[in-house]
């Protein structure tokens, strides 16, 4: 067994939001030495309980083994329907367990991606509930920057007193690019109200909900035109040479520690 090789898979179980729990059992799979096994977790977010499945996977050319992939399983309330996606991951980068959670509950999250060129490309994601793929899951919808969503420019519309703080607005922003429901106060009139809000580049806003999570309308926000979004959106069967890596699986990662830029490969099911 090797240590570096173990170190490297703990790392990527803590980066990835599954914490330290499952170092024991991890070690124990990894000096069985079995061709390839499983751990299973349970995160839970306010109410929401999101069940894992990590698949680990020892190379046929190295003594080490490979976190391959997760699946993520929530169901939302007693009577919704379970939903499930498999996420992949490339040299310990990906989507993250709460990016999971936030990915099936409909929102968006954003990542830095590489394509199958190796070019970085900067991209909001959300899953197509619509559009089921081959492995049970559903296919990605990527919003690029030639889209027009900016983050920052939406929450300048809005008078949220948290802006007025450097730090406080980066945490805001970060918060909201990983698909969080973010709490924030609104001031008017010199009076201060709480409020809840989320991204929402599909249609270049935020969502808005006030205390009761009731949403909130918005006179500015408008939908956007098919047209216009199919021009920015890139589907499963547009742009080729960017689109083939999307649903394969990772090939066998370094041990080395690296970068968090994940390929289009970690997004796959």
């Amino acid at each position: 067994m090797s240590e570096k090789n173990l170190e490297f898979l703990k790392d990527a179980l803590k980066y990835l939001g599954f914490g330290e729990g499952l170092n024991e059992k991890l070690t124990e799979n990894v000096k069985s030495e079995k061709p390839e096994f499983q751990l299973g977790t349970v995160n839970t977010y306010g109410k929401d309980k999101v069940s894992y499945s990590l698949d680990f996977k020892r190379s046929d050319k190295a003594d080490m083994y490979f976190f391959n992939r997760y699946t993520a399983s929530f169901k939302a309330g007693e009577n919704g329907p379970e939903k499930s996606q498999s996420f992949y991951i490339n040299k310990n980068a990906g989507v993250t367990a709460k990016e999971a959670y936030n990915l099936l509950n409909g929102r968006s999250v954003n990542k830095d991606l590489v394509n199958s060129e190796g070019q970085k490309f900067n991209a909001w994601l959300q899953l197509d509930f619509n559009q089921p793929d081959d492995k049970g899951g559903h296919k990605f919808r990527q919003f690029h920057s030639g889209y027009g969503y900016n983050l920052e420019r939406e929450l300048a519309k809005l008078p949220i007193n948290d802006l007025n703080d450097m730090k406080s607005k980066e945490r805001l922003m970060q918060s909201l690019e990983r698909g969080n429901v973010h709490e924030v106060n609104f001031v008017k009139d010199d009076k201060t109200q709480k409020m809840f809000i989320e991204a929402n580049p599909q249609f270049k806003t935020l969502n808005i909900y006030d205390s009761e999570m009731k949403k909130v309308f918005q006179e500015h926000q408008k939908k956007e035109t098919k047209p216009e979004a199919e021009k920015a959106v890139v589907s499963e069967d547009k742009k080729e040479g960017q689109k083939k890596d999307l649903n394969k699986k990772p090939d066998d990662e370094s041990p080395d520690k690296g970068k968090r830029t994940f390929s289009r490969k970690g997004l796959g099911v």
